[in-house]
């Protein structure tokens, strides 16, 4: 796993990280982890890359929920939201949805799972609120992944 910096002004910005990443993991399927801050912008991340791979329904936070799951054009996009079971997820099943070759999962707070899923994760976003509308994300990725946003996203990398 290598380390990147990318920096967001605005939410037009998001939409272009959120979509280029869709783009990867639509041919390649994975999991993607989400952290950050209440209002960093990990649903709204979530809602942008839903929309790019094709996924028709409104998405929403599933906090409540827990989890959801919404068909794409090529696969499934597994949505979860931790931040109400925090350490619960062992009760919960969901390693058969993680252990998924086919699907796209967005995990949002994975701070709260257990150290033995933490390397599930092609790829790491923690978001950073620098103001109303500035984020800093920390990205930690499989190398394929700083690769592919060093030759596309290479205007948000500081």
């Amino acid at each position: 796993m290598q380390k990147l910096k990318l920096k967001i002004k605005n939410l037009v910005e998001m939409e272009e990280l959120a979509q280029s990443l869709a783009l990867y993991f639509n041919e390649q399927p994975g999991i993607i982890f989400l952290d950050g801050d209440l209002g960093a912008g990990k649903t709204t991340f979530t809602q942008f890359f839903a929309k790019e791979i094709g996924v028709q329904e409104v998405v929403t936070s599933p906090t409540f929920n827990i989890f959801k799951r919404y068909q794409g054009s090529k696969r499934y996009l597994n949505h979860f939201d931790l931040y109400r079971i925090k350490d619960n997820v062992y009760d919960q099943g969901f390693e058969e949805y993680w252990d998924s070759m086919e699907d796209i999962t967005i995990i949002e707070w994975s701070k709260y799972l257990p150290n033995e899923f933490k390397s599930l994760a092609n790829l790491h976003l923690t978001i950073k609120i620098i103001d109303e509308d500035k984020r800093e994300i920390a990205v930690l990725a499989k190398n394929s992944i700083i690769l592919f946003l060093e030759e596309n996203n290479d205007e948000f990398i500081y």
